[in-house]
């Protein structure tokens, strides 16, 4: 009976550090995500837009406060520029460059944007891209 008792003891400490190896494993190196497939980019852009409040000043395809994001596209597509590199701040406005424009610009990607990822970023460039390729059809 004592032999069982300790076989079971053993078992059971051995489970327990498995477990808390894993752990540490898991922590010490996190798996890392697959790329978002183009149409979950768009969907997760869309949604974007509207959280990060982009859909305030920004139509699809008219003008509201702002320039529609299919003149935005337009414009970009024709300059070969980088959307994202604008949102990041690593490139000055290509679109509705007036001083008044340019400091609501500026003021909203500093405040709606700040703490955005790359991945963020990228989803609603890419869902940008998509509205002006929908509407291009």
């Amino acid at each position: 009976m004592r032999l069982f008792i300790f076989t079971v003891a053993i078992l059971l400490l051995s489970s327990c550090n498995a477990d808390k190896k894993t752990e540490k494993s898991i922590d010490n190196n996190p798996a890392e995500r697959p790329e978002l497939s183009r149409d979950s980019k768009i969907f997760f852009g869309n949604r974007l837009f509207s959280e990060k409040t982009c859909i305030t000043c920004h139509a699809v395809n008219k003008k509201k406060i702002g320039p529609s994001v299919v003149d935005i596209m337009h414009v970009y597509k024709e300059n070969d520029a980088d959307i994202v590199a604008f949102l990041k701040g690593n490139s000055e406005p290509i679109v509705d460059t007036t001083a008044s424009q340019v400091a609501i610009m500026q003021d909203n990607i500093d405040g709606f944007l700040k703490n955005i990822t790359d991945e963020e970023l990228d989803a609603i460039a890419t869902y940008m891209l998509y509205v002006d390729e929908l509407t291009a059809k």
